[in-house]
């Protein structure tokens, strides 16, 4: 008998996460579909293509947002007394660039395809590598692209994550994870005599 990771939950199934399920669940919670071995190897090709052209257009575009932040900074902080524009400039110029396009496929991601089994194990990586003072995470589409986003959300849970209420979630692209609050441990009632 061989044992087989459990299957990803579905939005119409109980939760056993804490704080209850996403309040608006729907399609994007559930798993994407596996992409055909054609596809991946099509995504793999233009992928290995496009990693240095996207490497590029990334340098440029930070290069373009420091110098507009400095302007920015001297400008604003100046002669209008705001604080850190160049902070927010940058922290909404990079939300809007994805990091790794949607479309890309890696080696590993083409051999792997389907199995829930490799999707559970990068997320449980990624959360596991994080450090103990950091009360924030991030994970990316592409880590639980085989389990979907509840699926993600079942695996952190046990970790001591969960959906964070600071944005709205955005279950295509990106879950926003915060650490759990601590239990605190109920005493033991004396028994009764």
């Amino acid at each position: 008998m061989s044992s087989f990771p459990a299957p990803p939950l579905r939005p119409d199934q109980p939760s056993s996460l804490p704080g209850g399920l996403p309040p608006h669940l729907g399609g994007a919670w559930a798993p994407k579909p596996n992409r055909s071995r054609p596809v991946l190897i099509l995504c793999h090709i233009g992928t290995l293509i496009h990693f240095p052209i996207h490497v590029a257009m990334w340098i440029a575009v930070f290069a373009l947002v420091i110098a507009l932040s400095l302007v920015g900074e001297f400008v604003f902080a100046v002669l209008f007394f705001l604080e850190k524009p160049a902070l927010e400039l940058l922290d909404r110029t990079l939300d809007r660039i994805p990091f790794r396009p949607k479309w890309w496929a890696t080696w590993n991601e083409v051999r792997h395809e389907g199995d829930p089994g490799f999707a559970r194990a990068r997320i449980e990586k990624v959360l596991n590598g994080q450090k103990p003072e950091h009360g924030s995470a991030g994970l990316r589409a592409y880590r639980y692209r085989g389990i979907g986003p509840l699926g993600a959300l079942e695996v952190a849970a046990p970790l001591g994550w969960q959906l964070s209420d600071d944005k709205p979630a955005r279950p295509r692209t990106e879950l926003k994870l915060r650490r759990a609050p601590a239990q605190k441990a109920v005493p033991a009632a004396a028994p009764v005599a």
